[in-house]
């Protein structure tokens, strides 16, 4: 009988976390994702995405070798360093600095800083640290949070990725380089790609910190002055 309450209560307690991811990383929860193409807009006005085989192939590389990579990492490192303040303030400068462009810094700021004032809001935690709302990379909140509210780093990762990549590919949708059946099919095939990227959260650290998205990081910085414009990024 005892084996069969401690079963109860841990399914209990798998699932509300499992539903708490679900609603941190839904499109509905409000970061202003949707506001961020992460210079994908460009390469579409520059033609280096005019399909959905090209927008797909563009996701992956920023996956693998762009943000998608590096915000798996960073996501870890605040994770494993979650109650220590001084290492999480370097952490959170240093996620910053990795945006290239002025674009890049606003999208992951902004977004970090969403997310954890909502975090705050829905679910305050008095371990929750007091960090510059201002200047927090958005895996960094991710990965305080969760942390701190027993989110076990693997499915936070994997959650987290999935999601990135899935408003890059909504972008393209945006943008009406590809349709919504498409859309799906495109993400369903990014999943091993997804998975392998979140993988890095728990086996990396800011030592294997770097990338190799130079197209991306170009049409970032060229979005800036792009004229007429859907993202803010």
């Amino acid at each position: 009988m005892a084996k069969a309450a401690a079963a109860g209560i841990t399914t209990s307690m798998t699932d509300a976390a499992e539903f708490q991811r679900l609603q941190w990383f839904s499109p509905a929860f409000p970061v202003g994702g949707y506001a961020y193409s992460h210079g994908i807009e460009k390469a579409i006005e520059t033609g280096d995405i005019h399909n959905g085989a090209s927008l797909a192939g563009w996701v992956s590389d920023i996956l693998r070798l762009g943000a998608g990579r590096s915000d798996a990492i960073l996501l870890g490192e605040a994770w494993r360093q979650a109650h220590d303040l001084a290492a999480l303030q370097g952490l959170a400068e240093l996620g910053i600095a990795l945006g290239l462009s002025s674009e890049r810094r606003l999208e992951t700021a902004q977004q970090g800083a969403a997310f954890y004032m909502l975090i705050r809001a829905a679910w305050p935690h008095d371990d929750l640290p007091a960090l510059d709302d201002a200047a927090l990379p958005y895996p960094v909140a991710v990965g305080v949070a969760g942390r701190v509210h027993g989110q076990p780093l693997s499915a936070l990762a994997t959650a987290y990725v999935q999601a990135f990549a899935a408003n890059l590919i909504a972008a393209g949708l945006r943008l009406a380089v590809i349709g919504q059946s498409e859309a799906q099919v495109r993400l369903a095939a990014l999943q091993p790609i997804i998975a392998r990227v979140a993988d890095e959260a728990e086996t990396a650290d800011l030592d294997d910190l770097g990338g190799m998205a130079f197209r991306s990081d170009l049409m970032s910085l060229r979005h800036e002055t792009q004229t007429t414009r859907l993202f803010r990024s």
